[in-house]
């Protein structure tokens, strides 16, 4: 049997340090030194001067009170609006010049900007700055790029929190905030974004909470007992093994987002989860998105089993009204001290279900299968010191699809076969070599992997996909590179980062 630990960093209640950055765009006080375009793309129209790009700040006019929220997300007399061009590349965006520079330092900073925008897509910041102990580098060095791994919502303000860091001694100097990451080839207008209240801190808190896969409470909530709270969940799969996500000490709230791990299984297995929990007289149950719609739907039959196409795929009790008696999800009836049963029973992975990425919920409650979490007065879930947890389910088969993707060279497999459609095995590394055509060499790859590449990189909130570079100084003599195997998850695209010959320059050890 296979034994994967791993390890939950939660996000612990650091104090605050100083505000690095604070940009209002209000009449008080101008808190920048100039405004204007930025695109990372070196031909992009915006760079070579062939195009100019419109931006300003202007009265704010989106003080709606959001009806989730209850009051107007962001009352600010002045915002930055830029209009988002159709021909520049997925990292256009609006640049701001600082007053003063901050550094950036190895310990992780948060840089929080509300964005107001007509469709919905990633937001990115790129730092641009030199190193201190560089004279002659350029003040507009890209040092830094930060990209939302949530998909951020359309027509109401967010607050996207950015989290970055470097090796220290790099001072930034301006920001560049791309409010649409997304690429411009199947837009028909070139639609305003709006953009206030940028802040640099070490708070990697929201200031505004929205999203899919909805919780019954505050989803920073503290928990409201110190005797017991959810340590580690596991799954257990025929074919990868027993699998456990330990969770920090140092986590103090009742709901934990770790959808950043995964847990992995094959459609149509039976699996077993399994809560540490130092409670008694509490229930497990686990939801599954099948349907991947942003939401668990756990419907329930009358006689207290699950209906068909369920989203509560396990459960260890469930009473509907009456206490005294219920069911697991096996449809065992349960009563007296035979409901005191956390651990569910095993279930199958549905049949049919495509290779992707599907979100899983893990909750500890007290006898309801709401997946949002128990809130009878009676017993309700921050009362009995419950807990709810995300994590990501991968659902692969055996091999991975890898292809190239490339001009001016080609990338292979180590033994020269042609990478199209290419069958490689699934969770192992994979060792590529570079040809790069005649005149051509290369400074590295970058390797995408996950499900759907094709699509958007985030669906409900779920990472699709991701990139990850490699450099050409992790390349052997003989142009091979091992690709690890936490990248070989899914489907894999590699781009070869092939440049004319005699221009590489070989990246420093830092």
């Amino acid at each position: 049997m296979k034994l994967k630990h791993i390890y939950a960093l939660a996000a612990m209640a650091l104090p605050l340090a100083s505000t690095a950055q604070t940009i209002t765009f209000e009449d008080e006080a101008q808190d920048f030194k100039q405004l204007g375009i930025y695109d990372t793309w070196e031909a992009s129209p915006f760079r070579t001067g062939a195009l100019k790009g419109n931006y300003a700040v202007i009265d704010n006019h989106l003080t709606t009170v959001e009806d989730d929220l209850g009051i107007a997300p962001n009352d600010s007399k002045k915002i930055l609006a830029v209009q988002r061009s159709r021909f520049g590349s997925n990292t256009f965006g609006v640049r701001v010049d600082l007053n003063e520079t901050f550094e950036l330092t190895p310990q992780t900073q948060y840089l929080h900007v509300m964005v107001n925008r007509p469709y919905s897509g990633r937001v990115m910041v790129v730092g641009l700055g030199k190193r201190q102990d560089r004279a002659g580098q350029s003040p507009e060095t890209e040092q830094f790029w930060a990209m939302s791994t949530t998909n951020i919502g359309a027509g109401k303000w967010q607050d996207v929190v950015l989290p970055f860091k470097g090796n220290g001694g790099i001072d930034i100097y301006s920001l560049v905030i791309v409010p649409d990451c997304e690429s411009p080839h199947n837009y028909t207008t070139d639609e305003v974004c709006y953009i206030d209240n940028i802040v640099v801190n070490n708070d990697p808190t929201s200031r505004i909470t929205y999203g899919y896969y909805p919780i019954n409470f505050d989803k920073e909530q503290r928990y409201t007992r110190n005797d017991r709270r959810l340590k580690a969940f596991s799954l257990e799969s025929p074919s990868d093994g027993v699998q456990i996500i330990e969770i920090s000490a140092a986590s103090t709230t009742v709901y934990e987002d770790l959808t950043t791990m995964e847990f992995l299984a094959r459609a149509g297995e039976t699996v077993t989860p399994m809560f540490e929990y130092p409670g008694g007289w509490m229930h497990g149950y686990v939801f599954l998105d099948r349907n991947n719609d942003g939401k668990f739907s756990p419907a329930m039959n009358a006689d207290l089993t699950m209906a068909e196409d369920s989203e509560v795929m396990t459960f260890s009790f469930y009473g509907a009204e009456n206490n005294d008696s219920g069911k697991n999800s096996a449809g065992d009836v349960l009563t007296g001290s035979a409901r005191n049963v956390l651990n569910p029973p095993a279930f199958k992975i549905p049949e049919g279900l495509a290779n992707g990425y599907y979100r899983l919920r893990y909750k500890v409650d007290w006898n309801s299968v709401s997946p949002g979490g128990n809130m009878d007065s009676a017993n309700p879930i921050l009362g009995n010191g419950g807990s709810i947890v995300d994590v990501m389910l991968n659902v692969h088969g055996d091999y991975c699809n890898v292809n190239d993707a490339n001009r001016n060279g080609e990338v292979l497999a180590a033994d020269g076969s042609k990478l199209v459609k290419y069958q490689a095995e699934f969770g192992k590394p994979f060792t590529i070599r570079m040809n790069p055509e005649n005149g051509f060499e290369y400074e590295g790859i970058i390797v995408k992997h996950g499900y759907n590449l094709s699509g958007d990189s985030i669906v409900h909130d779920n990472l699709q996909w991701q990139r990850t570079r490699f450099s050409r100084k992790l390349f052997n003599d003989k142009h091979e590179f091992t690709i690890p195997a936490e990248c070989m998850n899914g489907d894999i695209e590699i781009e070869g980062l092939f440049i004319e010959e005699g221009t590489y320059v070989p990246e420093s050890d830092e």
